[in-house]
């Protein structure tokens, strides 16, 4: 997958798209609470499982903000 998608040029030490990453942060950040708060899930494991997406999330949205403002 990364030799042929969005990302390729990242893998390779390029710079991926910024509206991607921002796209795919939000996208994947709403995915995830959304589904948490639907299952009103009662595993203590579930909460820090979101918290730790909702963390790569924001390792994506905020390269894409860094970019944009470059």
């Amino acid at each position: 997958m990364l030799a042929f998608g969005p990302v390729a040029e990242a893998a390779h030490g390029g710079q991926s798209s910024p509206s991607f990453d921002l796209l795919v942060g939000l996208a994947v950040l709403v995915m995830t609470w959304v589904g948490f708060h639907r299952k009103k899930a009662q595993n203590p494991k579930v909460i820090w499982i979101a918290i730790g997406i909702s963390l790569i999330c924001a390792v994506f949205i905020f390269d894409g903000v860094r970019l944009m403002l470059r």
